[in-house]
């Protein structure tokens, strides 16, 4: 099996990665864990291929939309930095109806044995956003690549009505408390 594969997630050097290429290792570790051939549709070698302009915003936000639509799968890595784009490529890819595996490490921001919220403490608590949005969450690479040899048939794949879905079901369980 082959499949394209989209990795949203922090570009800068900065990032917890200490590296802007850092999609190439994971790619190839992917590929080793799971058995498929991952093809790398990473955006920053887009960039340096055509010279890009970051002031170009409309071509910076095209060229991950492409890049997103070709895709078979997007892999969200959600580490406590990520950046607003990395959350905009999660719903372009509901958008595009790809399958979206999240990896959120146990302990980080988005994947607590216990989170308090306004005194509640919660149990084994997923961030909503990435909960809704993510077709499976993992919390490290073995996990991510379990998800791709099972991979998802269409069917159960979710898409943007998510948007739609959530505010109904919130429309549905504010009036009933009210």
């Amino acid at each position: 099996m082959r499949l394209k594969v989209y990795v949203a997630g922090k570009v800068s050097s900065n990032s917890v990665f200490g590296t802007h290429d850092w999609r190439d290792k994971f790619c190839k570790e992917l590929s080793l864990k799971s058995g498929i051939e991952i093809v790398n549709l990473d955006p920053v070698r887009y960039e340096i291929d055509f010279d890009v302009d970051h002031k170009d915003s409309k071509f910076i936000v095209g060229k991950d939309y492409f890049l997103i639509k070709e895709s078979d799968v997007v892999i969200v890595n959600l580490t406590d930095d990520i950046s607003v784009g990395g959350s905009q490529e999660m719903l372009i890819a509901k958008y595009y109806k790809k399958p979206l595996i999240g990896i959120a490490p146990k302990g980080g921001k988005f994947n607590k044995t216990e989170k308090e919220i306004l005194g509640k403490i919660y149990k084994y608590y997923i961030d909503p956003f990435v909960s809704v949005s993510c077709d499976r969450v993992g919390e490290n690479l073995e996990q991510v690549a379990g998800f791709l040899k099972e991979f998802f048939s269409p069917d159960k794949i979710k898409s943007i009505s998510i948007l739609d879905d959530s505010l109904e079901y919130y429309n549905n369980k504010s009036r009933s408390n009210a």
